[in-house]
C-alpha cells in the first residue's frame, strides 16, 4: 500500500499535468487564432492536441503512481486546469498574442527584405533587357508602319487594277460555266 506521502506527490503530479495540460490548449487556441486554421488544419491540430496530451498525462501517471488510475487523479487533473485558466489564463494569452504578432510582423518584414532584395538583383538584368529590346521594338514598330503605308500604296496603284480586272475575270467565267450547264441541260 502507497504512504499518504506517495498520494500527495502522485496528486501534485497530477495537479501539474493538469496545469501543463491547460497551458498547451492555452497555447494551441492562441496558434489557432494567430494562423486562423481552415477545417483540416483544425482537425490535425486536435489530433496532435490530444496526442501530445494524452501521452503526457499517461507519463506523468506511470511516474507518479504506477499507472493507477484513481478519482484523486481526475480530480488533479480537473483542479490543475481550473487554476490554469483561473490564475493564467488570460496573462498567458497576452502574451502568447504578442510573440505571435511579432513573429507575423517578422516574417512580413522578412518577405519584403526578400522582394527587395530580389529587385535589387534582378535590376541590371532588366536594364539590359530594355536597353537591347527597346531599340528593336522601335524599329518593330517602325516596320509596321512603313508596311502598312507600302500596303496602302501598293493597294491605291495597282491593287485597285488588279481588283477590277479579277472581278471581270469572274464574271466572265462565271458566264461560261453557266452557259455549259444551259448546253447540258
Amino acid at each position: 500500500m502507497e504512504s499518504l506521502l506517495d498520494q500527495f506527490r502522485a496528486f501534485a503530479a497530477t495537479v501539474a499535468a493538469g496545469l501543463t495540460a491547460g497551458f498547451f490548449y492555452n497555447y494551441y487556441r492562441e496558434v489557432r487564432k494567430a494562423f486562423r486554421f481552415k477545417k483540416l488544419g483544425t482537425t490535425l491540430g486536435d489530433i496532435v492536441f490530444w496526442l501530445v496530451t494524452t501521452a503526457m498525462i499517461f507519463l506523468v501517471l506511470l511516474r507518479g503512481n504506477w499507472g493507477e488510475v484513481r478519482l484523486y487523479v481526475f480530480v488533479g487533473l480537473f483542479l490543475g486546469a481550473f487554476f490554469y485558466y483561473r490564475l493564467f489564463s488570460g496573462r498567458v494569452s497576452r502574451v502568447l498574442r504578442f510573440k505571435f504578432q511579432v513573429i507575423q510582423k517578422t516574417w512580413r518584414l522578412l518577405i519584403r527584405a526578400m522582394g527587395m532584395i530580389r529587385t535589387a538583383v534582378l535590376f541590371p538584368f532588366r536594364l539590359v533587357i530594355l536597353v537591347g529590346f527597346f531599340p528593336l521594338e522601335f524599329f518593330s514598330g517602325l516596320l509596321k508602319k512603313a508596311g502598312r503605308k507600302f500596303k496602302a500604296a501598293w493597294y491605291n496603284l495597282a491593287g485597285k487594277r488588279i481588283e477590277g480586272g479579277l472581278t471581270r475575270a469572274r464574271a466572265r467565267l462565271s458566264r461560261l460555266v453557266f452557259w455549259k450547264k444551259r448546253k447540258e441541260e
